[in-house]
């Protein structure tokens, strides 16, 4: 008997924290739109889950509006300090037909030279023996399988040296927008395969060498046979309570979005602190929550097309 076509879908986040301002709100939208877009090509076309999570984070950190490549919140320092990651299950079938399936993951961190960092965690995945590659070694590893490398100044965007002032110099007021961020996506192809892809320059004004969620497997990604996750918000607590593990758990009991829910609800019980996670099950479900002032998603299936939505906030 042949394998099962699933129909493929992505979901792809734009981070969870402080809500943008009016005047941002369109461009970030068209942004979610454009990332998601990327991915579903791909998936059109019969492609990868992996490589549509990587084409729609790759979009989002090319973007100033999104904490992630060029749009990365800058360190006490007035520096970029970069972290991201993909994981992927992959289902083979042998000759007999029996499926298998295999996971790999790969991650980068500290990274200040490579403008799509989410890239780069590919390659240590694909082309390494390693999981997690961090700083100087990383950026070698760039150089010999020939992704470009740039200045770190390069990576500065003027959005972002301008927050960077107006914290140094206007304290907790002027960082309300800054809380959080990262990107992320999470899908499941024609063929079963699962893929997700979380991006972030980390907390606005971190000290140097701080390293959060977003390259842990287990906390600001994860993937399975049940699914896959992506996460963002506070990364000490997502950490803490291995939010992506959680809710890709929770898919083998409950549907996407009431996983999504219970997982962000147990992060609040345990640290009192802000996330949001977005999901996708093995048969294209969705599944989404946050319990920040703001979240932003976009999602692709064959049936409804690239959508967008504003996450309505667990408690507020």
């Amino acid at each position: 008997m042949p394998p099962r076509t699933i129909n493929p879908a992505l979901i792809v986040h734009g981070g969870a924290g402080g809500r943008a301002p009016q005047f941002e709100r369109p461009g970030r939208r068209r942004g979610l739109l454009a990332a998601v877009e990327a991915g579903a090509r791909i998936l059109r076309d019969g492609g990868s889950a992996l490589a549509a999570v990587v084409a729609a984070v790759v979009v989002l950190e090319d973007d100033p509006l999104f904490n992630a490549g060029y749009g990365s919140f800058l360190t006490t320092e007035g520096q970029v300090e970069m972290d991201a990651a993909v994981a992927s299950m992959e289902v083979v079938t042998d000759k007999t037909q029996r499926r298998a399936t295999t996971v790999s993951t790969g991650g980068v961190v500290l990274v200040r030279r490579v403008r799509n960092p989410i890239m780069l965690a590919r390659a240590v995945m694909e082309r390494t023996p390693h999981v997690l590659m961090g700083g100087a070694g990383a950026e070698r590893l760039a150089r010999s399988i020939g992704i470009k490398l740039c200045r770190p100044d390069v990576l500065i965007s003027p959005r972002a040296h301008e927050r960077w002032l107006a914290g140094t110099q206007g304290g907790k007021k002027a960082s309300t927008v800054d809380r959080h961020g990262t990107v992320g996506a999470a899908a499941v192809d024609a063929h079963g395969n699962l893929a997700a892809a979380t991006s972030t320059g980390g907390t606005a004004r971190k000290l140097p060498g701080r390293i959060g969620d977003s390259p842990i497997l287990g906390a600001g990604l994860f993937v399975d046979v049940r699914g896959a996750a992506s996460a963002t918000g506070e990364g000490e607590a997502i950490i803490k309570t291995a939010l992506c593990r959680k809710t890709v758990a929770g898919l083998g009991r409950k549907s996407a979005q009431e996983a999504s829910m219970l997982a962000i609800q147990e992060l609040w019980t345990v640290t009192g602190s802000e996330a949001g996670v977005i999901a996708v099950d093995k048969r294209g479900r969705f599944g989404f929550a946050h319990n920040a002032d703001a979240m932003e998603i976009a999602t692709f299936d064959l049936n409804s097309g690239s959508r967008h939505l504003v996450v309505p906030s667990l408690f507020r």
